[in-house]
């Protein structure tokens, strides 16, 4: 990338300046020259026509004029330069010193030296300052996420890779026999990468705003029992009381699949944690503008720490045993992910550790009912690809 070079860049300000102020001397000059004699003779017409002395002085008077004019343009056309000069070195300094800077930053960020700064300035300058800053901040943050996100990636795939291997050197060694347990251990594996794979697609698609999104209308209860049944054997295997709790009807404006997959990711997520014997409850009701729909479970609760971190991509409130159970840390996130595509919001709560946890997902209600114009809206997002990032 090319370079800015200060003293360059303010000789060339001070340069503009001074053709500025030099047209202006120019235009003064003319002006004066052409315009003050007639001015004078006027002048002196009137007087003389007061008091008959006009005519016998103008050859005198003019030549005495000009000169008085002459000398008064050249000493204040160099006064007027002399300070012109002195402003715009000043002006000039002022202005090519920040660029200077903002170009030089450039450069660094462009060469991946995200953490530079510029220093702060005034008046529009310092807004163009504080514009870079706010965008080599934020191009930071997306490098430290990429990042974490290829060695939290890498992480994950390094132990189903390293079972599969492990089997499969033991099978052509002769260590394993091929059998049930075997082809068993193998799939499970297999299946953990598939899921991991699509958990990353869905991330993506829904931060990207490249998700195809289809709002319609929900019944919010029928929402709630439908997620209840779909995990009522897993629940029941562990002694986990799994209930849903509505009160009253409400009508959500929402992805059916995407609220589906939302609640799916936090109910597994509450059993997974949640002791043998304890409850899982879920419930939605009307807020006002929102639709809530919450997930509280009796698990080992959260820190306050713990609360600020747990829809991070791959966080795990206990690494071991979640890994044990087969989740793949990311759907918590995805659930974050897609709440805010559908112009909602997920948030986590708990009284402490040992207390359990909520998390509540809001929605928007919808107020009315589906006419033809809505139904043939929702046909047409769907044929065109409509994604949630232009909906």
């Amino acid at each position: 990338m090319r370079g800015i070079d200060s003293g360059r860049l303010r000789w060339r300000l001070l340069a503009g300046n001074l053709v500025v102020t030099a047209a202006g001397a120019v235009t003064v000059a003319v002006a004066v020259s052409l315009a003050a004699p007639r001015a004078f003779e006027h002048a002196m017409e009137s007087q003389g026509g007061m008091g008959g002395m006009g005519s016998m002085m103008d050859p005198a008077i003019s030549v005495a004029f000009g000169d008085a004019v002459g000398s008064a343009l050249v000493l204040g056309v160099g006064a007027a330069t002399l300070v012109a000069v002195l402003v715009a070195a000043v002006i000039s300094a002022r202005i090519a010193r920040p660029i200077s800077d903002l170009a030089a930053a450039s450069r660094l960020v462009a060469g991946g030296d995200y953490s530079h700064r510029v220093p702060p300035g005034s008046g529009e300058l310092g807004d163009l300052s504080d514009s870079f800053n706010d965008m080599a901040a934020s191009l930071d943050a997306t490098e430290r996420r990429r990042h974490e996100l290829i060695g939290d990636v890498a992480h994950e795939l390094r132990t189903p890779i390293a079972s599969l291997r492990g089997y499969i050197e033991g099978l052509d060694a002769g260590v394993f026999t091929p059998g049930p347990d075997v082809w068993r251990v193998l799939g499970d594996q297999a299946t953990r990468l598939a899921r991991l794979v699509d958990d990353l697609s869905d991330l993506w698609r829904a931060e990207a705003h490249d998700m195809v999104l289809i709002p319609e209308d929900l019944d919010g209860p029928s929402v709630v029992t439908d997620a209840v049944e779909r995990h009522r054997a897993v629940a029941r295997a562990r002694s986990i009381d799994l209930t849903a709790e509505v009160n009253a009807p409400i009508r959500l404006h929402a992805d059916r699949a995407r609220v589906a997959q939302i609640l799916d990711n936090l109910v597994g997520n509450a059993i997974r944690y949640t002791p043998d014997g304890g409850s899982v409850r879920v419930s939605c009701a009307d807020r006002g503008d929102v639709a809530q729909l919450a997930v509280s479970d009796t698990g080992p609760g959260l820190t306050p720490e713990q609360l600020g971190r747990v829809f991070g991509r791959f966080y795990r409130v206990d690494p071991s045993r979640s890994r044990d159970v087969g989740g793949s840390g990311l759907g918590l996130s995805i659930a974050k992910a897609l709440s805010e595509a559908m112009g909602g919001r997920i948030q986590a709560t708990s009284p402490g550790v040992g207390l359990g946890a909520t998390f509540t997902v809001e929605l928007p209600v919808l107020r009315r009912s589906i006419g033809p114009t809505d139904h043939w809206e929702v046909e047409r997002r769907q044929s065109d690809g409509i994604s949630a990032g232009r909906t």
